[in-house]
């Protein structure tokens, strides 16, 4: 059940205290909050008005500048709101000499800054911030100019709900001092901030902590990824963490450790037999991490190892707690990315493992070369990466499919697959007639490694064949036509694959699941490149709507308890995306005008991109750029990002011609016969039901079932 976790990320790319110590340690760049529903029922308010059901007689203190939308989220959370005690007036202003070395907040151009006093001869102050600010003030100064720094803020605290100060900078200041002491964990209550869990600490995951933390509840130990056996356990009842922000947060990471963590925990479990302290499934739970990150992460430019699919892993776990088995839901496989990338950016990890890894014997076997030699890697200019060990990772994948029990001819074949993808791309073509390959030697290749017919393949991706009244008629293809064709393969065959590995997974870790359950969602960060395309777009409305899940458990369920209860409290103001959710998946929203749009056969991007801005100029959420004639924009609750209109409806309809689909299934190979065999045709799928057509779905439309679905298990 969702109901029993959330995750919030800030990104530290908006935090600027902590952007030196960051650039320092691997792509890490955020504050993640796995969460459990916060215990317990208690009073309510906002600001700095009345906690415990009293109402401060003092003027309120400076209102701050604008929170950012994840530190609006986290300043308004109830365990804050309702833990933070009153700091007297007497605090604030009882320091008027301020004397050297007192801790203070210094307000300067709507910012707190949290800054030491030194007095100078001439008598005016000096404030010298905690990030290398220096700030001098003369005359006399207001208590909304400087304010005397309360002792909580001053030392720091590991759990921030005992904050005497509520606001953004004192929230930034504990994490920052937290930080340099290599205390990357912070509680918020039964939250737990993570800033940069990449960060590798000695002795803070080793067996020691493992199992120091599986048998202390959550308060009693210091801060950590190690969730309490409360929380941990199927004891508990069922239950999630989801981790969802920015890209390059450390989502993936956190993921692995708590892996992990439950992993360890299941095998030192109270009344399991020692013989089952040790199962193949959770040996697997572990192992096909690696996997899954090797076929379905890439480097990005906002990070070196970004998830490009979404994942959710649920663990069954028996009465004593022993994990019992488990399976991956995917969702939404970044296909494009197979193909093409932005400047700087890689394709999947896979391939430049299997070139860095394999031995000369299987280098002939699979026809590989040097990375540099195939367009689909080089075409981005990023081929090699300092900070990623591509032979380490082959070797990592191959530990972890020995593990899995893939067998040797599984392993062959999948990356003969991968090998024909690389090769695909080096297939070229010229105008005579239509277009002609010349590159005929690669075509050969392809052929060989995927068990096609050489002729049949070259006919597909130079011609189009249709069935007209019984009738085959085939028409030459342009050189861009023919360039999509040879791209869709590619796309298909990865895509399939993907499929193909998850399944395998799924039947390495199925076990019962007839007792708990704890579910961990994984899924893609919030992005805003220079060019944001559909995967950005989808990427984007995912992390909406575990945004709305957020507010809707954290703020208005716990409202609406309060109520029940005859709670007196007062409103917190916080960020509801509901209306930003609408525009999106309402009725003739944009998900809508999108899908209809892929159903006109004359349908365009420029068609849809009109339909877009007639409908939907007017909402304060959408955005109709002035300049861009390509583009839309959305005021998303993290911030706003303009989507690029071209490629979105050949993306959405996922076309896949019926004559390629014939030939890969008629393919020499079992394997390639078998990831096809259950792939529908076009012509077959869109027969009459009822008077309606039935379709294949949309990519968008399978995806938003998939994230409805999701937010209701």
């Amino acid at each position: 059940m969702l109901n029993e976790g959330g995750v919030i990320l800030l990104s530290s790319d908006r935090v600027s205290c902590f952007r030196a110590e960051l650039e320092s340690d691997r792509s890490g760049r955020s504050l993640m909050l796995p969460s459990e529903k916060p215990a317990g029922r208690a009073l309510v308010c906002a600001g700095s008005e009345a906690r415990g059901g009293l109402r401060s007689s003092e003027p309120p203190a400076p209102r701050p500048r604008p929170a950012r939308p994840a530190l609006r989220t986290l300043l308004s959370l109830p365990v804050l709101q309702r833990n933070a005690p009153l700091l007297s007036h007497a605090a604030l202003s009882g320091a008027r000499s301020h004397p050297d070395g007192a801790r203070v907040w210094v307000q300067e151009r709507g910012q707190l800054h949290p800054s030491t006093v030194s007095t100078c001869a001439d008598g005016s102050l000096v404030f010298t911030s905690d990030y290398g600010q220096v700030l001098s003030l003369q005359g006399a100064l207001s208590r909304e100019r400087v304010q005397l720094m309360h002792s909580s803020s001053v030392n720091g605290v590991e759990d921030m709900s005992s904050l005497s100060e509520l606001h953004e900078a004192a929230i930034m200041l504990n994490l920052h001092q937290r930080y340099q002491r290599d205390c990357i964990y912070t509680n918020i209550g039964s939250i737990l901030a993570a800033l940069n869990p990449y960060k590798r600490i000695a002795g803070l995951y080793d067996a020691a902590a493992v199992e120091l933390y599986s048998r202390h509840r959550l308060g009693s130990c210091p801060p950590t990824s190690s969730p309490s056996p409360t929380s941990a356990t199927a004891a508990c009842g069922n239950g999630t963490t989801a981790s969802a922000g920015e890209s390059g947060a450390g989502k993936t990471e956190s993921t692995k450790l708590l892996l992990q963590f439950l992993s360890v925990m299941s095998q030192n479990s109270a009344g399991t037999p020692p013989t089952e302290r040790t199962t193949h499934v959770e040996k697997a739970i572990v192992q096909s991490s690696p996997i899954m990150e090797a076929f379905g992460n890439a480097k990005t430019v906002y990070n070196n190892n970004s998830s490009r699919f979404g994942k959710f892993i649920l663990l069954h776990f028996s009465q004593s707690g022993n994990i019992q088995g488990g399976c991956v839901v995917d969702y939404l496989l970044e296909k494009n990315r197979v193909v093409r990338q932005n400047p700087g950016e890689r394709n999947y990890h896979i391939f430049y493992a299997l070139l860095a890894g394999a031995d000369h014997d299987h280098r002939e076997l699979y026809f590989l070369s040097e990375p540099e030699s195939y367009h689909y890697l080089t075409q981005s200019g990023c081929v090699r990466d300092k900070s990623l060990d591509d032979k380490q990772l082959f070797d990592s994948v191959m530990e972890a499919l020995t593990v899995m029990e893939f067998r040797e001819e599984e392993i062959r074949d999948v990356f003969k697959l991968l090998s024909a993808v690389l090769q695909m791309g080096n297939i070229e073509f010229m105008t005579a007639g239509g277009a002609q390959i010349t590159t005929k030697g690669v075509v050969s290749v392809v052929s060989e490694l995927l068990g096609l017919d050489w002729f049949q393949l070259s006919e597909v991706l130079t011609q189009r064949s249709l069935i007209l009244r019984g009738e085959e008629i085939c028409s030459p293809l342009t050189v861009e036509q023919a360039v999509d064709s040879r791209d869709s393969v590619a796309m298909a065959l990865y895509a399939q694959c993907f499929s193909w590995i998850i399944m395998r997974i799924n039947q390495k870790i199925k076990g019962k699941d007839n007792f708990k359950s704890i579910g961990i969602l994984d899924i893609f960060g919030f992005e805003n490149f220079e060019v944001n395309r559909f995967e950005q777009f989808n990427i984007n409305y995912a992390n909406e709507k575990l945004q709305e899940y957020f507010n809707k458990h954290i703020f208005s369920l716990e409202q609406l308890e309060y109520n029940r209860e005859g709670i007196s409290w007062e409103a917190i103001d916080w960020m509801d995306n509901a209306e930003c959710l609408d525009l999106i998946e309402k009725k003739l929203g944009m998900l809508a005008l999108i899908n209809e749009e892929s159903r006109f056969p004359k349908g365009t991007d420029s068609t849809l991109l009109e339909k877009l801005h007639s409908r939907h100029a007017t909402n304060p959420y959408y955005v109709k750029p002035r300049v861009a004639d390509h583009q839309f924009g959305i005021r998303h609750y993290a911030g706003e990002v303009l989507y690029d209109v071209r490629g979105i409806l050949e993306k959405n309809r996922d076309t896949f011609r019926d004559d390629i689909l014939n030939m890969l299934k008629d393919s020499r190979q079992d394997f390639i016969y078998d990831l096809f065999e259950r792939v529908g045709s076009r012509s077959s799928e869109e027969t009459l039901k009822m008077g309606t057509a039935r379709r294949k779905p949309t990519v968008s439309s399978q995806f938003r079932d998939s994230l409805h679905s999701l937010m209701a298990s």
